[in-house]
């Protein structure tokens, strides 16, 4: 349990001298104030551009030919997208909120 401690201090040090305890600017406080919607913005966004690469890539005759797994591929990648961008965002609300910057709305 020490060693949690120990590394959460030594994480909240890292960050504060990096510039983590400046003001937000309106990005950071955006994703803190709506993480869920910025997973569904971006895990989409993400997997268009995934699913209009592979599809370019199949016309041009690079790799294999469009297939339902390819599609699979990029629906797959598009929401692992989402879900980490959610997770980015409660980690940015916790990270001001541990420096006060974060207020409920």
């Amino acid at each position: 349990m020490r060693v949690w401690r120990l590394f959460a201090d030594w994480f909240w040090r890292m960050d504060s001298s990096l510039g983590g305890a400046a003001e937000p600017h309106r990005g950071q406080r955006f994703s803190a104030a709506h993480p869920l919607l910025l997973g569904l913005v971006m895990g989409p966004a993400f997997g268009a551009l995934i699913g209009s690469l592979l599809l370019i890539s199949a016309l041009a005759g690079f790799g294999g030919p469009l297939t339902a797994t390819t599609l699979l591929l990029s629906l797959g990648l598009s929401v692992f997208i989402g879900v980490f961008f959610v997770g980015m965002g409660y980690f940015e609300r916790l990270r001001q909120r541990h420096y006060g910057h974060y207020r409920e709305p």
